[in-house]
């Protein structure tokens, strides 16, 4: 994997195909990192370069004292287009990705060439649906963890793929609680 410096810290990324094939940038959901993409790359590489990267608080990037504003991880994007000389992507993005990729569509579209926006909305839940979430979490700390990611993978899979493919279910799922208990120990250790 590489990183980028932004001027905060570092943001994690990594470019996979061809070169002078069209760049897809791929955008990771609230909780996952760049390898949530994993299984889609050997298809994305035969048409694409595809470049996908760790949103600042997730995987192996920055972590800053919070909150982010999507202005902020939209900036973050630019910053790695730029760092690697990207003049217009194509942008997938899920979830809080697909957030940014609004951003970006409103902000800077002339940076986009194609911008697709899967699983997202302009406001994704509410206070109702987070604060619950983040009081478990702060409350149980680590043993939260395999509740939520059970959760997460009961909305993201139907019923037919979690029985059919308990390897890729399992992977999720341990990416999901990795990453959250990750950033309860950043956290809890003074960081963001």
């Amino acid at each position: 994997m590489a990183s980028v410096k932004l001027a905060d810290g570092e943001l994690n990324y990594r470019l996979d195909g061809r070169q002078g094939l069209p760049v897809l940038v791929l955008s990771n959901s609230l909780g996952t990192n760049l390898h949530m993409w994993d299984e889609q790359i050997p298809g994305l590489t035969e048409h694409f370069q595809v470049l996908r990267y760790d949103t600042r608080g997730h995987g192996n990037s920055l972590v800053t004292p919070g909150p982010y504003s999507l202005e902020q991880l939209g900036r973050d994007v630019l910053a790695l287009l730029d760092a690697l000389g990207l003049d217009k992507v194509h942008f997938c993005g899920l979830s809080m990705g697909g957030q940014i990729g609004q951003w970006l569509g409103i902000n800077a579209p002339e940076r986009i060439a194609r911008l697709i926006l899967c699983n997202t909305g302009a406001k994704i839940g509410s206070e109702q649906v987070w604060n619950p979430r983040i009081e478990t979490v702060l409350r149980e700390r680590e043993a939260a963890m395999a509740g939520l990611g059970d959760a997460s993978i009961a909305r993201w899979f139907t019923p037919a793929f979690r029985s059919g493919q308990p390897a890729s279910r399992q992977a999720h799922h341990r990416h999901a609680c990795r990453h959250v208990a990750r950033r309860l120990r950043r956290q809890l250790r003074g960081g963001a």
